[in-house]
């Protein structure tokens, strides 16, 4: 009988403990996750798509403007493209170091219009390279439409402000907008265009 009892008293206890911290669940996850988490990789996606296609020969066609003026366009193939160039411009604007949690105000939406879950991270903060991270997925499989970056440079004599779009495997385009405190501002876009 007395074994019944610390039995019984011990399995209501464990429920009481249960209770009470799934009560706190969403507090203590949270909290984790703040510790824990990253932010979405830049660099971690690159190196999977390069993982992916990097084997896979296709032809560029890359498209340079600036200032509104002519377009001045080339074709190269992808083992030949300089691809360091490009990655480096991406890579600068990777915010998954964990010095960056609790930086970027992060919301989740959904677009019913074209079925894509969008995740969005804006910068807390005007001091930080990158300001806003949009991911777009397809909400039925899960792959990435497209990355949208944008970052800003800005040093006493002038501000650069930096583009970036990505769609999978179709294009690649970056923009960059330097305003100079003395002399002309400059907008070059650069496009890189897949045919595949």
């Amino acid at each position: 009988m007395k074994h019944k009892y610390k039995l019984s008293l011990t399995i209501l206890l464990s429920f009481f403990v249960l209770a009470l911290s799934s009560c706190k669940e969403d507090e203590i996850s949270d909290e984790y996750a703040k510790v824990q988490g990253t932010y979405f990789s830049v660099r971690q996606y690159a190196l999977d798509q390069w993982n992916t296609f990097s084997n896979e020969p296709f032809l560029i066609v890359k498209t340079v403007r600036i200032n509104s003026g002519k377009y001045d366009s080339s074709y190269t193939t992808s083992d030949t493209l300089n691809w360091g160039g490009i990655f480096k411009v991406f890579f600068k604007t990777d915010i998954s170091d964990r010095s960056n949690l609790g930086k970027y105000k992060f919301t989740q939406f959904d677009d019913n219009q074209d079925d894509t879950r969008n995740f969005f991270y804006e910068a807390l903060d005007e001091d930080l390279y990158t300001r806003k991270l949009l991911i777009t997925i397809d909400q039925y499989n899960q792959m990435v439409r497209g990355i949208y970056i944008e970052a800003i440079d800005k040093t006493i004599f002038d501000e650069k402000v930096v583009k970036l779009y990505y769609k999978p495997m179709k294009r690649i385009q970056i923009q960059e907008i330097e305003t100079p405190m003395f002399g002309e501002k400059k907008h070059t876009v650069t496009e890189y265009e897949f045919i595949r």
